[in-house]
């Protein structure tokens, strides 16, 4: 059988400095009590560093990183989870995305 890859499908340009603390983030979370949030920060923090393209365009140096679905979602708990306890929303954005979402299917409707 042939051996086949699979190119993760969600590409990311980042810049060096936010590669950098994405990946202290997840260095960070690694210590998490939370048993999921630490293996998954782990095992992310492993992977950025392993299959991470460094590039170059001009002046610019960047790096390019690929996600699967899976891992974004995974990356969106470890990062919601790094800052639970330091924001607290002062508006009910919830509320705002019905109201929004009413007018959008009113115009809609129309």
């Amino acid at each position: 059988m042939a051996y086949s890859t699979k190119i993760p499908s969600i590409k990311v340009k980042t810049s060096i400095e936010k590669f950098n603390k994405l990946v202290e983030v997840l260095s960070i979370q690694s210590g998490n009590t939370d048993d999921y949030i630490s293996k998954k920060s782990t095992k992310l923090k492993e992977k950025l560093l392993k299959y991470s393209v460094p590039k170059e365009d001009g002046e610019e140096k960047f790096v390019d990183i690929r996600f699967y679905q899976n891992e974004v979602l995974d990356m969106f708990k470890i990062l919601f989870d790094g800052v639970k306890d330091e924001i607290d929303p002062e508006e009910d954005y919830y509320q705002i995305l019905l109201e929004s979402r009413n007018k959008f299917n009113k115009n809609d409707e129309e």
